[in-house]
């Protein structure tokens, strides 16, 4: 069946009632969804996004473009050149809670719901699909009354006392290009291939300034399948784009046209496999029902300096591929995954057990995450400034990402170690001091101490030792203290195994160090000089030096500096 045929059965079908009262009450259902779908300007143009990312499905193209414009100070054009509307598309947007998305699983809805959201900001909305047209229209004189239900409109509204309205958005008009505005033919048919959703605008203004504030938040296309270019023409002939491409460390540059970048991220992706528990989710739809696995994206910011910053307050949303509403959780990074989201996809279902589930995912990837980022030399330091935090929000989300914070730091070896081995927090300790080094008395002789006094005993890697940061010490790792330190440096134990050898590295350390301020505050108090019995004290060399270790003190004789150093204390 031709197009033309398809959008004229249509008409007749859906405009076919054997009762005004059935074809009015369609009417108004249909206006409280469109009214009730999206309330802010953004959000229906967010679905025409949508819509513009799936045409490019298995679609051969070099970049992928979505064209986001305002035309003639009256209509709103979102445009892409990918596929054209086929039979089962017109199909789709003419029915409600059917469309042609809900089974694809390469595609991004799942409502068949969405395309109605453009009708509560506009009574006209025209479909441009490479040279073919149809439009839904309102006030259309193809909308004929039906003698059978009464004499005229006139008097069953006056008989009923209701106004009389057909159910014009699932009632599709084939359209000639003369039927279609001079601003729109123009603007169309300059543009090859183009495929586009032409919406006549009850409010140009609030859409204009939402748009505009679009371009400031380029990030929020970054989750998109196919879309790699933005371009915006609003208030002026002059058009701006967004570019997103991925540079060489894997991170996300989104640049404008004249390619300064808006933004930088660092992203992670990862397929989850999906536990039987929860495929019983009555909100789940069919198409994730029959799915094992699904998508789960990660995103950290990047400045300038190439340092992860938070994300904070109105940005830190949850993305369903584009934003909602949703920063109740104020997650420092954002997360992107097929998230269970009411009709206006603005909010997520807080007591589905698929959010549940997607929700203690979100840490346990975090983890995954920083022990593949502290294996890559440009990220390596900054990883652990993605190391989750607990939310404070009071809900069954908030209580399984909680949870699952509590679980993974212990199971996931997220640590990299001195010797660069991925260790679990169980396994590592943190440096305060730094004499595990191994130019100082090295990492065997204090991972032992802390293995003898430890109770109960502890698991500790060969090599234990990592770099030290606070949001390690914050997640409860074994740590290496100064005090710690002199109960060593005093023990029994330690003196029994401290070779004069060691003795010598620890004093060649020390003197190196010896304008560091935690070195300063305590060498008078760290018993470093071997004596005669093999012990470490603290020695004045000028009135005992027959009392230092004689080894010692003939390396003390060929290190001139040294030895000076030690004799003005």
């Amino acid at each position: 069946m031709s197009l033309k045929r398809t959008v004229q059965q249509l008409f007749e079908t859906n405009s076919n009632y054997l009762d005004a009262q059935q074809a009015l009450n369609q009417a108004y259902s249909l206006k409280a969804l469109s009214d009730d779908l999206y309330t802010d300007p953004l959000r229906f143009v967010y679905e025409l996004i949508q819509n513009s990312d799936d045409a490019y499905d298995g679609y051969s193209t070099k970049t992928p473009i979505v064209h986001i414009a305002i035309i003639d100070k009256n209509y709103l054009v979102v445009a892409n050149y990918g596929k054209s509307f086929s039979e089962r598309d017109v199909r789709g947007i003419c029915c409600v809670g059917c469309g042609t998305k809900k089974l694809d699983r390469e595609k991004t809805g799942y409502k068949g719901l969405g395309f109605k959201a453009v009708f509560g900001k506009s009574d006209y909305v025209l479909i441009a699909s490479k040279g073919i047209f149809f439009r839904f229209e309102a006030n259309s004189k193809a909308f004929k009354w039906n003698e059978k239900w009464a004499k005229d409109q006139t008097s069953w509204e006056t008989l009923n006392q209701q106004k009389f309205v057909y159910p014009w958005q699932i009632c599709p008009l084939w359209t000639e290009s003369g039927q279609i505005p001079k601003s729109i033919r123009e603007w169309l048919f300059a543009q090859s291939e183009v495929v586009a959703t032409i919406i006549r605008l009850k409010n140009i203004s609030e859409t204009q300034e939402a748009i505009e504030m679009l371009a400031k938040q380029p990030h929020v296309f970054m989750f998109l399948r196919h879309i790699k270019d933005v371009r915006f023409s609003t208030s002026t002939l002059v058009e701006t784009s967004l570019n997103i491409s991925v540079l060489k460390d894997g991170s996300i540059k989104i640049s404008h046209d004249n390619n300064k970048v808006k933004s930088h991220w660092l992203l992670y992706s990862c397929r989850l496999n999906v536990p039987e528990t929860v495929l019983g989710d009555i909100r789940l739809p069919e198409k994730l029902n029959q799915d094992k696995v699904v998508e789960m994206t990660l995103a950290a910011k990047i400045d300038a300096n190439d340092k992860i910053e938070p994300v904070r307050g109105s940005d830190s949303v949850l993305f369903a591929y584009l934003p909602t509403k949703i920063s109740t959780y104020n997650l420092p990074i954002l997360v992107n995954s097929s998230f269970l989201v009411n009709a206006s996809r603005e909010h997520i279902h807080v007591d589905s057990l698929w959010n549940q589930w997607l929700f203690s995912c979100i840490p346990n990837e975090t983890f995954k995450w920083i022990q593949e980022l502290t294996k890559n030399a440009k990220w390596s330091e900054k990883a652990y400034y993605l190391l989750p935090n607990k939310i404070p929000a009071k809900d069954k989300l908030a209580e399984r990402y909680n949870q699952s914070c509590n679980d993974s730091v212990k199971v996931i070896p997220f640590l990299l170690s001195i010797d660069k081995n991925s260790l679990s927090i169980n396994e590592a300790v943190v440096d305060i001091t730094m004499f595990s080094s191994d130019n100082c008395i090295g990492h065997e002789l204090i991972r032992d101490f802390i293995l003898h006094r430890s109770s109960p005993k502890l698991k500790l890697a060969r090599n234990p030792f990592v770099t030290n940061s606070h949001r390690l010490r914050n997640l409860g790792i074994t740590q290496f203290t100064w005090d710690g330190c002199m109960e060593m440096l005093q023990s029994r134990y330690f003196s029994s195994k401290f070779t004069c050898e060691s003795d010598i590295k620890f004093i060649q350390y020390l003197y190196t160090q010896r304008n560091s301020t935690q070195i300063q505050k305590r060498l008078y108090d760290i018993p470093f000089i071997k004596d005669q019995s093999g012990s470490a004290d603290w020695l004045m060399l000028d009135s005992t030096d027959a009392y230092v270790h004689q080894e010692v003190m003939v390396w003390l004789e060929t290190q001139p500096p040294i030895k000076q150093w030690l004799r003005k204390f």
